[in-house]
Formats: structure tokens, C-alpha cells, sequence
């Protein structure tokens, strides 16, 4: 067997596919773990690159890189928590985007652009990104 193989069971025609899939798998090759749960899609390409763009755009205004820029906005939408390591206390975000479903994600961004523009004056076109 190749690998990890993932089936998105959104109509009868995916479901039997998976289903003809897993009937012919080889069980003697060593045991298989089949795992079944309802799927969330995560955030989009798009989501993602407008979120850069935005961030990009923030960083030029403020003089922070665009990362730095992300790990604020993260910290603010979704809070924070201290960590230390070898007596040093760090403050991180208690989220990351990238583990947020396209409905998380799309509320971070909205949150994010909003204290931009209010914040540094900061925009993205409509059709940005």
C-alpha cells in the first residue's frame, strides 16, 4: 500500500468509491486504521494570500515585517498566552490561522482588516490578493 489515502464523501458516487477502495486493500500487507469523521475545510489559497497581502501591506505602514505583523494580529483576535524557555517569557498567540476552517479563518481576516483600516489606514482592494 502507497501511503495515506483520503476520501471526501460528498455525494453516494464518493462514498462507494471509498467503499470499493477499502474492500480491495490488502490486510495481510499489516494493519490499517480507517478513521471517519466529518470534514471542515480549511482556509482557502485565496484566503490565505489576501491574508499576506494585507499583512505585507501593514508591515511597509508600521515598519514591523509582515510576519511580525501576522503574530500581532493572531494575538489580537485570538489572544495570548506566556510561555518561557530557559528564563525567557514569551508571549504567543493561543491560535494559529493555519489550523482555522475557512468560516474561522474568514472572521480572523475580517477582524484583521478592520483594525487596519482603523488602526494604520490600511486597505486591500476588493479584488486583492
Amino acid at each position: 500500500m502507497q501511503g495515506e489515502r483520503v476520501f471526501i464523501l460528498d455525494t453516494p458516487a464518493h462514498r462507494d468509491n471509498a467503499v470499493r477502495y477499502v474492500a480491495r486493500l490488502p490486510v495481510e500487507d499489516g494493519v490499517l486504521e480507517l478513521v471517519v469523521r466529518p470534514y471542515i475545510a480549511r482556509r482557502s489559497l485565496t484566503q490565505n494570500a489576501r491574508l499576506w497581502a494585507l499583512h505585507t501591506k501593514a508591515a511597509e505602514v508600521t515598519g514591523y515585517s509582515a510576519e511580525e505583523m501576522h503574530e500581532f494580529a493572531l494575538m489580537r483576535h485570538f489572544g495570548t498566552r506566556e510561555i518561557q524557555v530557559g528564563g525567557i517569557t514569551r508571549t504567543v498567540p493561543l491560535k494559529r490561522s493555519s489550523t482555522r476552517d475557512r468560516k474561522e479563518f474568514a472572521a480572523f481576516m475580517e477582524a484583521t482588516e478592520a483594525w487596519y483600516i482603523d488602526e494604520f489606514g490600511v486597505w486591500l482592494e476588493a479584488d486583492a490578493g
